[in-house]
């Protein structure tokens, strides 16, 4: 494992928010619970992205992290390499442990969408969006693998093969699960606001529904 200042921060945000993100699902289930309802949909989906989540953040636990792999590459000796190579083997578990934990999210909250707000028109808005989510996912399995050939390049850069734009790739699948995300957040919006309601409480209904923005 090779870990400098900055990927030891990376690490506590990410082992921090993990817990954090577990605590926020026990609570989901203690008050499922305590008031007699049956999970669904969206719990399951919670309880799901929480799992890959923590598989994630053991990934990074045990890769390389923090070095910029241009530096390893063109500085460090054939050894170095393959001490790396063993490492970054977790980047292709990692990045599909990524996508499948945002996408159950996603799914969980566009689920919950549903329930809250059973119009046809918005569900069927909803349901689209979750299929979107689902082939964002399956785009990203397909550029996890079929960016490098052979397969092996993408961890191991001391063998010969070459990869297609992979920084291209990586800018654009995060730039889509970002607009997917910011639209996600946004969807309820107006549905919250034609409630009848003061505004105070549309306000801080509107907060809570935006804290995943963050």
């Amino acid at each position: 494992m090779m870990l400098s200042p900055g990927g030891i921060q990376v690490m506590i945000v990410g082992v921090v928010m993990n817990v954090f993100a577990i605590i926020a699902v026990g609570l989901r289930l203690w008050s499922r619970r305590i008031q007699g309802l049956s999970l669904e949909f969206n719990d399951y989906m919670a309880i799901i992205a929480v799992i890959l989540t923590t598989g994630l953040v053991i990934c990074c636990l045990f890769g390389a992290i923090g070095v910029h792999v241009d530096e390893i590459v063109c500085t460090g000796p054939i050894v170095l390499l393959r001490k790396v190579a063993e490492d970054f083997k977790l980047f292709i578990p990692g990045q599909i442990l990524w996508a499948a934990s945002n996408t159950c999210v996603k799914l969980s909250i566009l689920s919950l969408y549903t329930v809250l707000f059973p119009r046809k028109i918005f569900s069927r808005i909803c349901y689209c969006t979750m299929g979107l989510a689902v082939v964002y996912l399956i785009s990203v399995l397909v550029e996890t693998f079929a960016l490098c050939t052979p397969v092996q390049h993408n961890w191991d850069k001391s063998i010969p093969g070459k990869c297609t734009n992979q920084h291209g790739a990586y800018l654009g699948s995060g730039i889509t699960n970002l607009i997917i995300d910011v639209f996600i957040v946004t969807l309820p919006m107006p549905m919250l606001f034609r409630l009848q309601m003061s505004w105070p409480k549309k306000l801080s209904i509107a907060v809570m529904f935006s804290l995943g923005a963050m």
